[in-house]
This record gives structure tokens, sequence and C-alpha cells, in this order.
């Protein structure tokens, strides 16, 4: 429903989730720059999932209860984009992937880099991160294994930087298919998924190929491990092009929900190495690259690419280690309890906040990153962008040791709507960066003291479970 707010002339709309998101100002038009095009042709292409974007927020549509298709529309691997697969772990269950360390792995670029996890030091001490030797991202590396971006683009992290810990191709002992435009089991990644029982309880891996896959995907299978190929994330990419604006065939559109590239509502889900993207251009509306509802589901060295609402993250748990997220509004929102151990959060585009949680009130812990790294291209103003501004009126999101780019506003926190601050939970702990100003922050949030931070452990954000991916 549009509404008109008569003392700021910005419109809002209420998406049935609990709160108000506001569009730009005045609703003015804006245009598609060259490099927003270059990088929508990039991603179905040449596989090259990087750009930058520049303009206004980006008009919101009304979100609807339209989902996708149960099934999900399988489509078909680009031509050519599928390289030679690796004789290893792509065709026999207990073999390992022999794929090519990533050219960007390397120790993390982040300033405070989390100290949580299995046996870790505690935050409040500041000690190591317990996912050192995962590879983190190496903030300048360019993503493609070539010379960094003047603004100091985030390479990615992969298996192959330092000591690193096994992934995916590693594991023995599971059933395996494989997907690849062909000469594997399956040339589409829903057809995969197909063949699986949504009732599954055999862990089982569902290789991937590199290659550029157009799928609307639904995953409603349990038990399963997406697995990339190690180090080819940036060339694995499973993208489609609906969004909120989309028609849903019956004279409505399919909203923000129904729009997602990918639906991920099954429960003890991992997911590795692969790039999560939504193809629609800068300006094309609200356009989720991945809506993950599933209960403990993790992932590591993964990438969501898109510009408005890239990642959803919906009631339930889930974990995200070492990867990278771009985008330009709100673009991680939602009300999951969610933690982001040592990624990298990029501004591609201007925008309003990175972060938009919709916490229930009785949930303790919404929206956590520890470590990590917020970014910006080159084209974002300095101090323009928000941490977050909550969704919903107890919207929670803490930074601990993350390090903050120049793009992040003083004040740090915004309401959105008409929400206030008064009842949002937003925290740091000794953020770092030129975007870290805790004596301008907002009165409502909170710095937190070293006790307060010693709380942030996965145990107690989680409970009794302890994703795999943080050992």
């Amino acid at each position: 429903m549009l509404l008109v707010d008569l003392k700021t002339r910005r419109v809002v709309f209420d998406d049935r989730s609990g709160g108000t998101r506001a569009t730009a100002q005045g609703m003015r038009p804006r245009s598609v720059s060259r490099a927003s095009l270059a990088r929508f042709f990039s991603l179905t292409i040449a596989s090259l999932p990087l750009a930058m974007g520049c303009s206004d927020e980006v008009v919101n549509a009304s979100d609807t209860a339209a989902g996708g298709s149960p099934t999900g529309v399988a489509g078909t691997p680009a031509a050519g984009s599928v390289g030679n697969l690796d004789a290893a772990g792509m065709t026999s269950a207990g073999a390992s992937s022999a794929g090519a360390s990533p050219a960007a792995g390397g120790t993390s670029g982040s300033a405070g880099v989390s100290a949580i996890g299995a046996g870790a030091a505690s935050v409040a001490g500041g000690g190591t991160s317990s996912t050192a030797g995962a590879g983190g991202s190496s903030a300048g590396a360019a993503s493609t294994g070539g010379s960094a971006a003047a603004a100091g683009s985030p390479g990615m992290s992969g298996a192959g930087g330092g000591a690193s810990a096994a992934d995916c191709n590693s594991v023995t002992g599971q059933p395996i298919l494989t997907v690849a435009a062909s000469g594997a089991n399956f040339s589409t990644v829903q057809a995969a998924l197909n063949s699986l029982s949504k009732t599954n309880t055999t862990p089982t891996q569902i290789r991937i190929a590199p290659g550029t896959y157009k799928e609307k995907l639904t995953i409603q299978v349990p038990k399963i491990t997406l697995c990339g190929q190690t180090g080819q994330a940036n060339s694995t990419i499973l993208t489609y092009s609906d969004n909120a604006n989309t028609s849903n065939g019956n004279g409505g559109t399919l909203g923000t929900t129904g729009g997602a590239s990918t639906n991920l509502t099954a429960n003890d889900v991992a997911v590795e190495n692969i790039t999560f993207a939504n193809s629609t251009p800068l300006g094309g509306s609200q356009a989720v690259a991945l809506l993950v509802s599933g209960n403990q589901v993790q992932f590591r060295n993964c990438r969501f690419l898109s510009f408005q609402d890239t990642l959803y993250v919906r009631k339930a748990k889930q974990y995200f280690r070492d990867c990278y997220v771009e985008g330009t509004v709100d673009f991680i929102f939602g009300d999951g309890t969610t933690v982001f151990d040592n990624c990298t959060v990029k501004n591609v585009g201007a925008g309003t906040a990175a972060t938009a949680p919709n916490t229930d009130q009785a949930v303790p812990y919404g929206l956590v990153f520890l470590g990590g790294q917020l970014t910006a291209d080159a084209s974002v103003k300095a101090g323009s962008v928000a941490l977050s501004r909550n969704w919903g009126a107890y919207g929670a999101a803490a930074f601990l040791h993350t390090a903050l780019g120049a793009h992040i506003s003083a004040v740090g926190w915004s309401p959105m709507g008409t929400n206030t601050l008064d009842t949002a939970r937003f925290s740091e702990y000794k953020t770092t960066g030129p975007g870290a100003k805790p004596g301008s922050r907002a009165a409502q949030s909170k710095q937190l003291t070293d006790q307060q931070a010693a709380n942030y452990t996965l145990a107690t954000i989680f409970g009794a479970w302890l994703p795999s991916f943080s050992k």
C-alpha cells in the first residue's frame, strides 16, 4: 500500500512484514549507467560479476505473498561458459576436486578479525578468529585475480588462502550428484534438486561445475551441500532476472519474495564456492539474489550480487563465513538470526543503509557482523550510508571488530518509515576505520562493553547448533 509522509514528502509502502520501507524522495527518474549495464551483461555473458553502479535510492514495490514455483524453473547454463570438468570429485563418490586455488585468496583484509567460534578467544578480548586459515577476503585484490580496483574491490576468499580447511570437494562417504553443461548427471541445478526427496535424510553433495546457470531455483531438499569447485565461486553463478515488479501472470506482480532468484526453504543445508545473483539492472526495483528461510543453513566462500535487497534472511538461524555481499539499498535484510563471520559487505552504489533488520521483539539477536569489513565503490559519497535502519520496530544489528569505510555516516543508524530508533537494538564494539565514529553515533545505539561483547559467541547466538564452517 502506497502512503505519503506529508512531513518529509517521501513515498512509503507497507509490504506486510511489519514495517514500511521508504522510496527515494521526490521519486525523480533515474537512468541506468553504462557501468550497471556492463554488470548486467557480465553476469549473463562473461560470468564476471563485479560492476559499479551509482544512482539514487531505488523505488520500492509492494511485496506480495506470491512465492516461486514449487519446483523452480530449470534453465540451461550459458553456452561455452562451463570449463573442463574436474575429473576428481565430479563423477564418483569419495573423490576430491582438483580445482585450482583462488587467485585472490590469502589472509583477511579486515582490520578487526572476528574472534568467535569453537575454541576462539572471546570477542571482548580481541583474539584471533577461529576462521583463520579459511582464506579470508583479501581486500583490494580484484575478484577475478587482476589488479585491484581504485576503490579497493575485495577479492574472493577461498580455500587456497593460507593453511586452508578442507572444503566440500574433499568430502567423502556421501552420494554425489554432478551438474554441468555436459558430461555430468544433470545439466541444471534444479533438475539435480528435483531428483532428491523433500524428506531426504542422507547427507548428499551436489557438485556444480563453473558456469552461469540461468534458473529460478527453489531449494526444498534438506541435508544437502551445494558445492562449487574450489576457488571457482566467481565463475559458478546461479542467477535469474525476476524482481518485485515482474508480472505474476494474474494481473499483479511477484513482490519482493516472489522475485527472488533463489528461494532456499530447506533446513540443514550447506553451500560453498558459489555466487548467487539477480541480473535485474540498477533501477529495476527490489531484486533478491537469495531468499533463505531454512534453519541451520550455512555458507562459506560464497558471493551475493544485486542492487536493492540482495540477501533476504528469514525467521531462522543462518551462518555466513568468508562471504561477499554487494548492493545499494538494504541489501542485507530480514528477520533471521544471522551471523556474518569475516564477510565483506560492499555498497556498489548510493543507498540509505547497508542493512535492514526486522527482528522480532522476543528474539535477542538479529544481524550480527563479526570482523569483516564494510566497503564502497568510489562513487558512493563519504558519510552517506547508515550501518542499518530498522525495517521492523525492534530490528537488531550488531557490528563487532568490523572495519568501516568512509561511506558510513557519523550517526551510524537510521529509522525506517514510521519506526524510531527508540525501539531498535543497534550496537557496535571496537569497530575500526574511517567510518567508526562512536562519539557521533545515534544516542539510542550502544557501544558494547567488554562484558556485553563477550556474549556474542556462536553458542550464545545459535544455542546447540555449531556450524561446521565455523570450525
